[in-house]
């Protein structure tokens, strides 16, 4: 049975960062098969900023912003009513939460709110009033903590929730960076490492990595440093880099900082050696690839020592050209990578160059049989998908051309 007004006592927590939930106490408002309806959506709309007014122009612009709507007024009047029929059903004490003055209106009612985006956003606004360092530091510190992913990413395609979403993602990147820089200035690198990994979980690829490597490489933690770098370039690899050449050249330049502890020779050779030896081709990184090309044209170019064949591999679409679709390039890429893994030799290796290209290192081939590898990889990776599917291969250095 619901309280009344006098025994209000419980808070309504609404969170929106990285999911939507709302309960009163603990009972769920759960909007059942409406939670992405218009009400539903107004309910959220208006939970960014409890308490406050909005404009009905503004509510009616977030909702129908972008719909052919005959009477946006009347369809705003009508989803009113039906959150408002809803909420006298949902967990919270009877009352009338929407309150309408004129031309605008807000969520209000007795009851307390405790709404993480605008704990969020109030935050954000004392951390820049704030003039003391140390307190802005507390403040972004308790920000970054309500911040847990994008708003609302079950409404990711309605306008207003992109606009709000780019906003808050604007602000959470604000107050990290000052975060991560007061750290550093403090020497607080085990916060710093913390704190960037939490952030590089929720947008990777932004840089936040290499804050964290950065970390660990002062802290010592090698084998952590060395595990992160690996798996970082393996990703930024995949999904085609970090969004800025800055991040890339700090990524690089942190590479060469790394550095393990005196260690015997058994330590070094755990370091160095793969910890499970495979068959097939060795997949390396882009960087790594470049390494191993680098070495073995220097060893070429000492006549008679080594040959090698450097072939490119692009994945066609149905009309045979390079495929631009990125999902198909994606999904069709591991089928390939099977395919060298399985016609590849040990003693050659594969890389990643693009979303569509691939770089093949074979050791001991000659430009003469480039052609026989070229067909074995397509007829294996055919047959992966079903007949369909087809690449391209040529040779672009054997030791000779470049």
């Amino acid at each position: 049975m619901k309280g009344t007004r006098a025994l209000i006592t419980e808070k309504l927590h609404v969170k929106m960062f990285g999911s939507f939930s709302a309960a009163y106490g603990d009972e769920a408002l759960t909007f059942g098969r409406h939670r992405d309806s218009k009400f539903g959506q107004l309910f959220q709309i208006l939970m960014t900023r409890p308490g406050q007014w909005f404009g009905k122009g503004d509510v009616m612009n977030f909702l129908y912003g972008r719909e052919e709507v005959e009477d946006p007024n009347a369809s705003l009047n009508n989803t009113i009513f039906r959150l408002r029929k809803y909420l006298e059903t949902s967990p919270l004490p009877p009352g009338d939460y929407l309150i309408l003055n004129g031309g605008v209106m807000c969520f209000d009612g007795g009851v307390q709110v405790e709404s993480d985006v605008w704990s969020f956003e109030c935050a954000v606004r004392e951390f820049e009033k704030e003039q003391d360092r140390n307190k802005k530091a507390e403040i972004c510190q308790k920000a970054c903590e309500l911040y847990r992913g994008e708003f609302l990413p079950q409404l990711s395609n309605e306008q207003w929730v992109i606009e709000k979403s780019r906003n808050y993602e604007e602000l959470y990147f604000k107050i990290m960076n000052y975060l991560l820089h007061y750290l550093k200035e403090e020497g607080d690198y085990r916060s710093i490492e913390s704190v960037s990994a939490r952030a590089a979980e929720l947008y990777p690829c932004e840089g936040w990595e290499n804050w964290r490597l950065e970390s660990l490489i002062v802290l010592g933690k090698h084998e952590e440093a060395e595990k992160l770098y690996r798996e970082t370039a393996a990703y930024v690899q995949q999904i085609g880099g970090f969004l800025s050449k800055d991040q890339q050249l700090k990524f690089r330049q942190l590479g060469d900082r790394m550095r393990w502890p005196e260690g015997t020779a058994e330590d070094i050779g755990r370091c160095l050696m793969e910890p499970e030896m495979k068959e097939g081709a060795y997949r390396c990184t882009l960087p790594g690839f470049s390494d191993c090309f680098r070495m073995v044209k220097r060893t070429a170019a000492r006549e008679g020592l080594i040959r090698f064949s450097l072939l490119l591999c692009t994945i066609l679409d149905s009309g045979g050209r390079p495929s631009s679709d990125r999902g198909y390039c994606e999904k069709q890429g591991k089928k390939l990578c099977a395919s060298f893994e399985t016609y590849l030799r040990r003693g050659d290796i594969y890389t990643k160059y693009s979303e569509n290209q691939y770089l093949l290192l074979c050791i001991g081939a000659d430009k003469e049989n480039v052609e026989d590898i070229g067909l074995r990889i397509n007829a294996d990776y055919r047959k992966r998908c079903g007949g369909r599917g087809s690449i391209s291969y040529r040779l672009l250095d054997d030791g000779s051309i470049w």
